[in-house]
C-alpha cells in the first residue's frame, strides 16, 4: 500500500513538471563538440615531435543550455560549458570554467547575463566577423608568438598565448548585455567586477562589441580592458593590465569569403604592444568540402625588441555527415627577433621557423 501511494504520488511530481514545462515552453539542451588529431611539429625546442592533439581545429566542449518562456516575449537563460582534455578525460579550468551565467533575454531589448563569460574581442571580431566561414576556420590560425615580456602572469606560455582574446577567452564575474538587431546593427557590453574591498575597479574589466551587417558585408569592432585580473591565480607576478582593441570586415561573394583583421593588444603598464594584421580566405568546393587560408603579421613595438612574425595557415576539412567531419591542417610561422611558436603547439621552436600539420577529426552532438 505505502509502495502504491509513493509510486502515485512520484507520478503526479512528473505529471506536474512535464505540465510546467508545456506551459512555459521550456526547453533544456545538452551539446558538445570532440576534436582529436595527430600533430606534427617540426621544431620543439630544436627537436621533431609527433603527438596525439585534442582541440587543435576546435576546443572541446561540453555543455548544457536551457530556456524558459516568462510572458510577453520574456525568456529567461542559462548556459553551463566546460571544456575537457580529451586525452585525459580531465576537465580544464573546473567543471564548467569555459562560460557558466544565467539571465533574461527579451526579442526587442536583448539579452541580460552574468556569470563567467566570454567578452566581445572573440563574439565580435571572431564569431560574427566569420559568420559562415567560422566552422571551417583552424584554431592553429590564431594568435601566438614568444613576445616575452606582454604579460608576465602567462609565461608558461611566453607571455602571449591568445594575446588578443581570439581564441575565446571568459571573464569571471561579469554582467554581460547584447542588444538585438536593429537594420543589421548589434551591440554590446560587458563589465566584470574586481570585488576588491576599498578598490572598485581593481581586477576589474570591461569589454565592448558592435556587428553591422549589410548585404553579404559585416562590420564589426570590439575593445576589451582587464585590469590584473590573473592576479588571484599568479598573487606574486607584476601588475599587467592589458587593453585589447580591433576592428575587421567579411564580404561574401558566392562561394568564398574575405575577410580582414587588424587587433592591438598593449600592457598598459610596461608599455608592451603587439599590433596584428589578417587576411583570409574560405572556398566552398561544395557543401561537403571547405577550405581556409589565412595570413597574418604579427608586430611588437619596442619593449617587446621590434620582434615580428609572419604565419600562414590552410585549413581543408571535409564533411562526412551533419555532425562528423575530417580535417587536416598546415601551418608555418617565420619569426625575427623571437622564437617561433604556434597556437595550440606544445612549446616554441629554437629558433625563427616552426611548422606544424595536424590531422583530425571531429564531432558535435
Amino acid at each position: 500500500m505505502k509502495l502504491k501511494t509513493s509510486m502515485l504520488a512520484v507520478s503526479a511530481v512528473v505529471a506536474a513538471i512535464a505540465a510546467d514545462s508545456a506551459n512555459a515552453q521550456s526547453s533544456v539542451n545538452i551539446y558538445g563538440l570532440l576534436d582529436t588529431g595527430v600533430m606534427y611539429v617540426s621544431n620543439v625546442g630544436g627537436n621533431k615531435l609527433f603527438k596525439i592533439d585534442p582541440g587543435a581545429q576546435a576546443p572541446n566542449l561540453w555543455g548544457i543550455t536551457g530556456r524558459e518562456d516568462l510572458g510577453g516575449g520574456l525568456k529567461a537563460v542559462f548556459k553551463l560549458e566546460g571544456q575537457i582534455d580529451l586525452n585525459s578525460g580531465a576537465a580544464i579550468n573546473g567543471l564548467f570554467g569555459h562560460q557558466a551565467y544565467v539571465g533574461v533575454s527579451d526579442s526587442k531589448y536583448g539579452t541580460l547575463t552574468a556569470g563567467n563569460q566570454i567578452d566581445f574581442m572573440f563574439d565580435s571580431l571572431i564569431a560574427d566577423r566569420w559568420g559562415p566561414a567560422f566552422p571551417f576556420v583552424n584554431a592553429m590560425s590564431l594568435r601566438q608568438g614568444g613576445f616575452v615580456g606582454l604579460d608576465n602572469r602567462r609565461g608558461f606560455m611566453n607571455g602571449s598565448f591568445d594575446f588578443d582574446r581570439s581564441l575565446g577567452a571568459p571573464i569571471a564575474n561579469s554582467i554581460k548585455y547584447q542588444s538585438p538587431v536593429f537594420s543589421g546593427l548589434s551591440f554590446g557590453a560587458q563589465y566584470a567586477f574586481g570585488g576588491v574591498a576599498g578598490s572598485f575597479s581593481t581586477n576589474s574589466g570591461q569589454s565592448y562589441g558592435v556587428n553591422y551587417h549589410i548585404g553579404n558585408v559585416s562590420l564589426n569592432g570590439a575593445y576589451t580592458y582587464i585590469k590584473s585580473y590573473d592576479s588571484k591565480n599568479f598573487p606574486t607576478a607584476p601588475e599587467s593590465n592589458i587593453r585589447n582593441f580591433g576592428f575587421g570586415t567579411s564580404w561574401v561573394l558566392g562561394n568564398t569569403e574575405l575577410g580582414a583583421l587588424y587587433t592591438n593588444t598593449a600592457n598598459t603598464v610596461n608599455g608592451a604592444q603587439i599590433g596584428v594584421y589578417e587576411a583570409d580566405v574560405t572556398y566552398t568546393f561544395s557543401p561537403f568540402l571547405h577550405a581556409h587560408l589565412e595570413y597574418q603579421y604579427m608586430k611588437g613595438n619596442g619593449v617587446l625588441n621590434n620582434a615580428h612574425a609572419n604565419q600562414e595557415t590552410l585549413t581543408v576539412l571535409y564533411s562526412l555527415s551533419k555532425r562528423t567531419s575530417i580535417y587536416s591542417a598546415l601551418a608555418l610561422q617565420q619569426a625575427s627577433g623571437m622564437n617561433a611558436q604556434i597556437l595550440m603547439t606544445p612549446g616554441a621552436s629554437s629558433g625563427g621557423r616552426q611548422t606544424a600539420f595536424d590531422l583530425g577529426l571531429i564531432h558535435s552532438f
